[in-house]
C-alpha cells in the first residue's frame, strides 16, 4: 500500500514539472501577419470585400485562445477566440489592437494537462484600403445582326454605411470565367460591344482591378435573341369614331417573348394595355399620329408609327330641302358630317310618288302633284351608329 502511494505521488509530480516546462504560447511573426519592427502587420483588406485570416501560435500547450485586451479591428471585422478574424470591412481604415493569445485551459477546451495561464501579447496592424465596387447589376439583352454597346461602370467605396464613393476611372477590365456571345468583345476599359451573331444565354464573370490590389467581380448574363417585330395593322386600317367604344390590337414576335407596350399620341380617352390592346372611347375626332414602342423584358426594343383617323360622329348637315316644282325633275343631295362608311340610308314616310332616295343620300324624281311631303331619313354607318333626320319637301 505504501510502494502504490510512492508512486502515485512520483506520478504527480512529474505532470507538475512536465506542464510547468512548457514555453508560453508565443506568435507566429511570419503568417499571415508577418513582423515589421515590433508590429505583427496583417494583410490589407477592401472596402466591400470579404476578409478572412487565421491568426496563428507555436509553442505552448498547442491550443490556444485569442482576444483583444485594447484597440479594436476596422469597423465590419471581428476575431472569435480561435483567432479567426473575418467580416466584410464597411469603412476604409487603420486600426493597431493589442492581441493576447493564451494557452488554452482545460476548463476552456484545452488539454487536462495544459495549466497556468501562459500567455503572450503583441500590437497588430490592420489596415483596410478603399474598395471596387462594380454598379451594374444587369446588362441588357442583344439581337441578332444589331450592334451592341453596354459600358461598365466601377466605383471607389470608402464606407458602405452609408455609402460613400464616386465613379472611378483607370480601372483595368477583363473577363474573370465565362464566354461571350460570338461577334460581342469587352474591352480593357470596361466596354461590351459589337453585333451578336448566335441566339443563346451567355453567363461570364467581369473583373475591375485597380491599384493597390482593390478588385471586384459581378456575374453577368447576356441573352441574345432574334430581333424584335411590331405589327400594328389592323390599328392602322381601324375605324373610329368620336364618343364610340374603340377597340384594336397590335402584336409583337421576336425577343424575349414578354412584353410591355407604350403609347405616345393617342386621343383622349384611348389608352395602350399591357396585351398590347389600344382601346377606349376617344373624345375628339382628328387624324393622330401614334408612336407604338415594345419592350421585352431584357430591355429590347421596336417602335412604329402609325397614323389613327377619328372621324367625327354621324350626324346630318342638310336640315331643309330645296323647293320642288311639279312636272320639272328634281335633285337635292342630303348632306352629313362625320360618321364611318359605308353608309347605309333609308326613308320612310311620305314621299311625293316617284321619288327616291339613292345609296349616297341623293333624293331625286318628277313630282307630279304639289303638296308637302314630310319623311325621314335613317342613315347607319359601318360601326352601326344611327343618325335620323326629319325633312319636309315642298311641291310647288
Amino acid at each position: 500500500m505504501k510502494r502504490f502511494a510512492l508512486i502515485a505521488a512520483f506520478a504527480a509530480l512529474l505532470v507538475g514539472a512536465t506542464a510547468g516546462s512548457v514555453p508560453a504560447a508565443s506568435f507566429v511573426d511570419s503568417t499571415p501577419c508577418p513582423a515589421q519592427g515590433p508590429l505583427l502587420v496583417c494583410p490589407t483588406g477592401q472596402v466591400g470585400q470579404p476578409y478572412n485570416i487565421q491568426l496563428l501560435a507555436h509553442d505552448g500547450c498547442d491550443l490556444y485562445r485569442w482576444e483583444i485586451v485594447n484597440g479594436s479591428l476596422p469597423p465590419g471585422l471581428k476575431m472569435d477566440d480561435n483567432g479567426k478574424v473575418t467580416g466584410t470591412p464597411t469603412a476604409s481604415a487603420e486600426t493597431v489592437p493589442w492581441v493576447w493569445v493564451h494557452d488554452r485551459l482545460p476548463s476552456e477546451g484545452g488539454y487536462s494537462w495544459c495549466i497556468g495561464d501562459n500567455h503572450s501579447e503583441r500590437q497588430f496592424v490592420f489596415r483596410v484600403s478603399a474598395g471596387l465596387s462594380i454598379q451594374d447589376q444587369s446588362v441588357p439583352g442583344g439581337t441578332i445582326g444589331q450592334a451592341y454597346s453596354k459600358q461598365l461602370t466601377v466605383w471607389s467605396i470608402t464606407n458602405t454605411n452609408p455609402l460613400q464613393g464616386g465613379p472611378t476611372t483607370g480601372a483595368t477590365w477583363s473577363i474573370a470565367s465565362g464566354s461571350l456571345p460570338s461577334g460581342v468583345n469587352f474591352s480593357s476599359d470596361g466596354l461590351l460591344s459589337g453585333t451578336p451573331t448566335v441566339e443563346g444565354s451567355y453567363t461570364f464573370v467581369v473583373k475591375a482591378a485597380g491599384g493597390g490590389g482593390a478588385s471586384d467581380t459581378e456575374t453577368e448574363t447576356l441573352t441574345v435573341r432574334q430581333p424584335l417585330t411590331l405589327t400594328a395593322a389592323t390599328l392602322g386600317a381601324a375605324k373610329a369614331e368620336a364618343g364610340l367604344p374603340f377597340s384594336a390590337q397590335v402584336s409583337a414576335g421576336g425577343g424575349s417573348g414578354t412584353y410591355t407596350w407604350s403609347a405616345k399620341g393617342l386621343p383622349a380617352g384611348v389608352v395602350v394595355a399591357n396585351d398590347g390592346t389600344i382601346s377606349g372611347t376617344p373624345g375628339l375626332p382628328g387624324r393622330y399620329s401614334l408612336t407604338l414602342t415594345v419592350t421585352d423584358s431584357e430591355s429590347r426594343t421596336k417602335s412604329i408609327n402609325v397614323t389613327l383617323v377619328v372621324k367625327p360622329k354621324l350626324a346630318f348637315k342638310t336640315l331643309k330641302l330645296k323647293t320642288a316644282t311639279a312636272g320639272v325633275a328634281y335633285r337635292s343631295k342630303i348632306l352629313l358630317a362625320g360618321g364611318v362608311a359605308p353608309l347605309t340610308w333609308t326613308a320612310t314616310g311620305k314621299l311625293p310618288k316617284g321619288f327616291r332616295l339613292g345609296k349616297t343620300g341623293l333624293l331625286f324624281g318628277t313630282p307630279t302633284k304639289a303638296g308637302n311631303y314630310r319623311f325621314t331619313v335613317t342613315v347607319t354607318d359601318s360601326l352601326g351608329v344611327v343618325a335620323k333626320k326629319t325633312l319636309t319637301l315642298v311641291v310647288k
